[in-house]
């Protein structure tokens, strides 16, 4: 990832709030954040342009669990990495995010200011695209 491109960010939560926080704070950072507030909304913006998903699980439509398993399932998503940003804090429901494919899960509450370095991390472990 070149230092001149800016991070595409597709960030999915039905919690307006949150959405707005979190992206100002990637604004903040000089990251590119489209919003989705459904999982359909979700399905529908993400592109091989977009470099992470910040990910709700609980969504009115479809669960982010779906969301993640289908991107995994797309030969041309696939590579796309996936945050889950959620209040389900239980072992078994981190574990169901593993397997489905999220690179990462950050509980809620967190602070959004440290969002970015968690995509970091993620986006360097996956190396660039």
């Amino acid at each position: 990832m070149t230092k001149d491109k800016k991070i595409r960010v597709l960030l999915v939560d039905d919690e307006l709030d949150i959405l707005r926080i979190v992206k100002k704070a990637l604004e903040l950072k000089n990251y590119e954040v489209i919003c989705a507030s459904t999982g359909n909304e979700a399905l529908e913006k993400v592109n091989k342009t977009i470099d992470i998903m910040l990910l709700d699980i609980m969504l009115p439509d479809i669960s982010g669990y779906e969301i993640c398993a289908r991107l995994k399932n797309d030969s041309e998503l696939k590579d796309i990495p996936v945050i889950i940003l959620s209040a389900k804090t239980q072992m078994n429901d981190i574990k169901r995010g593993l397997d489905v494919g999220v690179d990462m899960y950050i509980t809620k509450p967190f602070d959004p200011f440290n969002i970015a370095a968690q995509i970091e991390d993620v986006l360097q472990r996956g190396g660039d695209k």
